[in-house]
Order: C-alpha cells, then structure tokens, then sequence
C-alpha cells in the first residue's frame, strides 16, 4: 500500500500535467506549433487525458488510471523533448534533456505500474 504522501504528491504531479495540457491547448507553445502545427493539439490533448487518467489512478490507489494514462504522458514528454532538441540552440538542447529523461521516468512508473497489475491479475487467479 503507497504512503499516503506519495500518491497525493503523484496526484498533484499528474493534476499539474493535466492543467498544463489544457493551458497548452489554449495557448500553444510556438516551438510546438512550428514543429507540428495542428498536431499540438493531440500533444496538448496526450497532456491533458494522460494527466486526469494518472491522477485519478493517484487518488483512488486504483493502477488502471496510470496505466492507461502514463503511456500518453511519456509520449507526449518524448514529443516536446524532441522538438526542442531539434532547434539545435544549447539552451533548448539542456531543456530537451530535462524533459526527456522526465519522459523516461514516466516511462519506468508505466513499467513498475505494470508490474503491479500483472500480479494482481496472477494474485486474483490464484484465489
């Protein structure tokens, strides 16, 4: 069972992505638009659906909302970071770097949250 700290904190977390999804949705972040164009809305949308899912998995202890959502979360982490690194500019290069590897993180609870629902399944089986 998580401490109770640490899935408020993963709920807050996930919330922040959420709302950062619909502000990026209101106002799109102009290195995103002139990569993607009308794509930045999915990856404000991958923001926004990817963070409630997380969070609402956080709040109710229940592995389904990650598991659902983090996926959309990485990959829009994954998106950003190259987009930034593709400006080639060293400020965008290090900010690529940060957003990458928190799109690995995200990536590494996706497999942990994983783990944990393949030994659910085999621990409901078994009763």
């Amino acid at each position: 069972m998580p401490s109770q700290p640490r899935r408020w904190s993963r709920f807050a977390g996930y919330a922040m992505m959420a709302a950062a999804g619909v502000g990026a949705a209101m106002v799109p972040t102009p290195s995103v638009v002139d990569a993607t164009g009308p794509l930045v809305y999915l990856w404000a949308a991958f923001l926004t659906v990817g963070g409630l899912l997380s969070a609402y998995g956080a709040a109710t202890d229940r592995w389904i909302g990650e598991h659902i959502g983090l996926p959309l979360l990485w990959a829009a982490f994954g998106v950003y970071a190259l987009i930034l690194a593709s400006l080639l500019a060293p400020a965008s290069v290090v900010a690529s770097m940060v957003i990458g590897a928190f799109g690995l993180l995200l990536y590494g609870r996706w497999r942990d949250v994983g783990a944990v629902r393949r030994e659910a399944t085999r621990a409901a089986h078994h009763h």
